[in-house]
């Protein structure tokens, strides 16, 4: 279940509006909105925690199956796909419509390449 689709299901289950959700969270409904139809996402961790305060669950439900589905896909012959994975689940709502700065783009970047290089010993360059 993605995270727009438990998010929707947990509101239901409390019985309560959009608008009711957003103001507990603190968001517009608008934006509330675009995280329960999956055209937005939170773009902070903290916030994916306020929402799970506010609906009672640990933060991990909103990423357990998409990280399960991952790691069944993928079998980590190392760690390297075991970080991969986490660094993927870390940056999953800052690229949800949030603007990077220039510096939080070179050290994504560098944090992408370092993930591919552990994965991908044999084919890095010699420097």
């Amino acid at each position: 279940m993605e995270f727009h689709e438990r998010l929707l299901m947990l509101r239901r289950k409390r019985g309560i509006t959009q608008q009711e959700a957003a103001d507990a969270l603190g968001v517009s409904r608008p934006t509330y909105g675009g995280y329960e139809s999956g055209k937005r996402r939170p773009q902070r961790r903290n916030m994916y925690q306020k929402i799970a305060d506010f609906f009672g669950v640990s933060v991990d439900e909103f990423f357990e199956e998409n990280e399960d589905a991952r790691a069944k896909a993928q079998p980590a012959s190392d760690g390297s796909a075991i970080i991969a994975q986490h660094l993927a689940g870390e940056l999953a709502g800052l690229f949800a419509g949030g603007k990077l700065s220039d510096a939080d783009k070179d050290a994504v970047m560098h944090s992408l390449e370092r993930a591919y290089w552990l994965s991908h010993p044999d084919e890095k360059p010699q420097t």
